[in-house]
């Protein structure tokens, strides 16, 4: 029976989605196949381990209950995957078989944990390090979708100033924008639609970049879409080795622009009164889920082969590894679409999606399908026969 080390939480606003995820996935794991190892990554990266991880009412972990918990470290340079007591006179380790990313954003899902990962020799699940990075970077995603023939609309993007740069000019380098207001403003690395906003004029355009660099180094502008309209689908590469695609949903917006709450939450989100409830209510049903979310929504056919075909060109392209949501926008009115972004993680991995689909999976189906395509397996080598070889 295999160790799997789901590792969640980490240095992201996506945090607590990703706790609930991690929960989700130590719970729907088959147990006649794979031992969970709950791995908690707080808010400044330090990284714990406990039984208490899998109750629901232990988070969220501040410093006592961090206290009752045990610190870990990754070493690197072992011959076996493992975790390693930071702290203690014997370095206790850990060992299991494969690290599970159950991470939203931040290090975890845009190639820093990958990267981690793989230095230390350990078996990994989802993108790989080259996927993960390209896919959270919504530029990159572009240039690679242009590549590909996928449709994806145009873009500027204004760059965070250094902090020695002096003055700097936000209005002055927005002039140079070739495009037209109104237009979306929003964080090129960020996703779970944090940090939108719909700006009008070179003002509105200041005040957004100002509240984007809070997040991130860069704030991305594309075109404003009427009529605005997102459809999801997600991809994953099955046991066989065959890229297969999910049902498609529409998010049903409460506003202009799709929030947070649109996507993840049940009636816009959680009151102030039932919000810890909400927070952590482990598994979402599929009622609770399609509160704000339209499945196999009416498209014509033109559309849904588009979706489909751009999902699998970009997933073979980039090694068909981990299991994304890849989402689309587009205009209710005149039918165009567009490849908005790629979520390498999708909250949930994106079960609901797979459960109304004609490829119909389990969510215990699909991190087993996940854990059967890890990337970087352990190829720790006989130091002392390579050296025979070079030296022969």
């Amino acid at each position: 029976m295999k160790k799997v080390a789901v590792f969640f939480g980490g240095r992201s606003y996506e945090h607590d989605v990703s706790i609930l995820t991690g929960l989700q996935v130590c719970q729907v794991m088959d147990v006649t196949k794979y031992t969970p190892i709950p791995v908690y990554v707080n808010k400044v990266g330090r990284m714990f381990i406990g039984a208490q991880l899998l109750d629901a009412r232990f988070y969220p972990v501040h410093e006592f209950r961090e206290s009752l918990l045990t610190e870990v470290v990754i070493p690197v340079g072992e011959t076996y995957p493992c975790l390693q007591k930071r702290f203690g006179f014997i370095k206790k380790k850990i060992p299991f078989d494969i690290a599970f990313c159950a991470f939203h954003g931040a290090d975890g899902e845009s190639g820093g944990f990958q990267g981690l990962f793989q230095t230390a020799g350990i078996p990994y699940t989802g993108a790989d390090i080259k996927s993960s990075a390209v896919y959270m970077d919504k530029v990159l995603t572009k240039v690679m979708c242009r590549s590909l023939g996928i449709k994806v609309l145009d873009d500027f993007v204004i760059n965070r100033p250094l902090a020695d740069a002096g003055l700097y000019d936000i209005k002055k380098i927005a002039s140079a924008m070739p495009l037209s207001y109104p237009v979306m403003v929003k964080p090129k690395s960020l996703g779970s639609s944090v940090g939108i906003h719909r700006v009008t004029n070179a003002a509105e355009l200041e005040a957004a970049c100002l509240d984007i660099f809070k997040l991130g180094d860069d704030a991305l502008c594309e075109p404003f879409v009427e009529n605005l309209v997102e459809y999801n689908i997600a991809a994953v590469k099955d046991k066989n080795g065959k890229i297969i695609t999910s049902a498609i949903e529409r998010p049903n917006a409460s506003g202009e622009v799709l929030s947070f709450a649109d996507k993840y939450l049940a009636e816009g989100g959680a009151k102030k009164k039932g919000a810890k409830k909400a927070a952590f209510a482990v598994m979402p049903t599929i009622e609770m889920l399609t509160e704000r979310r339209e499945f196999s929504p009416k498209i014509s056919p033109e559309q849904e082969q588009f979706i489909r075909e751009s999902a699998t060109k970009l997933l073979t392209a980039m090694g068909g590894t981990g299991a994304p949501r890849i989402d689309f926008i587009g205009n209710g009115k005149t039918g165009e679409i567009w490849l908005n972004e790629v979520n390498p993680i999708p909250g949930s991995f994106a079960f609901y999606l797979w459960v109304t689909s004609e490829h119909r999976l389990l969510y215990q189906e699909i991190v087993d399908i996940i854990l059967h395509n890890p990337n970087a397996q352990n190829q720790n080598i006989d130091l002392k026969q390579a050296a025979s070889v070079v030296f022969k």
